[in-house]
């Protein structure tokens, strides 16, 4: 039996770049939960994965009624600083320093969150990221936006970072503040997991081809052998 070499390597290649849209449809279904989470799509090219792309559309709003939960209506993103430098977040999950400091749950600042006292009583955030203890102004959240979002990629604990340093968001003018409440991830549970069953079934399909080919090898090597 002749192989052709061509159908080995599309078949090895195609094998490839199914496994890698499993392990990215697995970690969209893993963070179905994660607030402000963006999935991720395999970009193909024939049967080559040519990039990954996230997809940064908006998600549901889900109240919680926790005031330091914030969701961001529009484009924008929230600006933390960590100890790689500036990162950008949708994740609102917030909550409060042992200063008072508005803080992620990794404990990284949230730009623009100010100072609010232990003993307020009545803490509101505009829709503009106005900050107002008991009616007093203590902070202004510095959301940005970015003209092209693809200068973006994703850097754990649901942050983003520019791929080329320098480059910063505009201040946010399409963006609001929803105090309360969280982003939900833009994963669809049905439709990831409608492309799961497909990516293994495609992906078992190739392992079945790549097996037969093997199987040849060795028939071949075995016939050689009982030439000699």
């Amino acid at each position: 039996m002749n192989i052709n070499p061509s159908h080995v390597y599309r078949t090895t290649v195609g094998s490839k770049a199914q496994e890698h849209r499993l392990n990215v449809i697995a970690n969209n279904l893993a963070n179905i939960s994660t607030p402000g989470f963006k999935k991720d799509v395999p970009v193909f090219e024939g049967f080559i994965i040519k990039t990954t792309a996230t997809h940064f559309a908006q998600g549901d709003m889900e109240y919680t009624g926790n005031r330091l939960n914030l969701a961001l209506q529009g484009p924008g993103f929230f600006q933390i600083e960590t100890p790689n430098g500036l990162r950008y977040t949708r994740n609102g999950s917030f909550t409060l320093s042992s200063e008072g400091r508005m803080v992620t749950l990794e404990g990284h600042p949230v730009l623009g969150g100010g100072v609010i006292p232990s003993n307020v009583s009545d803490l509101n955030i505009s829709e503009e990221g106005v900050i107002y203890a008991d009616g007093v102004e203590v902070g202004r959240l510095e959301m940005v936006e970015f003209e092209d979002v693809n200068v973006l990629i994703k850097e754990g604990y649901n942050n983003f970072k520019t791929r080329t340093e320098g480059i910063t968001g505009q201040a946010a003018e399409e963006t609001t503040v929803e105090q309360g409440y969280l982003e939900r991830s833009n994963v669809n549970p049905v439709e990831m997991s409608v492309q799961l069953i497909d990516t293994v079934r495609t992906y078992e399909a190739f392992q079945k081809v790549i097996l037969s080919f093997e199987e040849a090898d060795q028939k071949s090597i075995n016939e050689v052998g009982r030439l000699a």
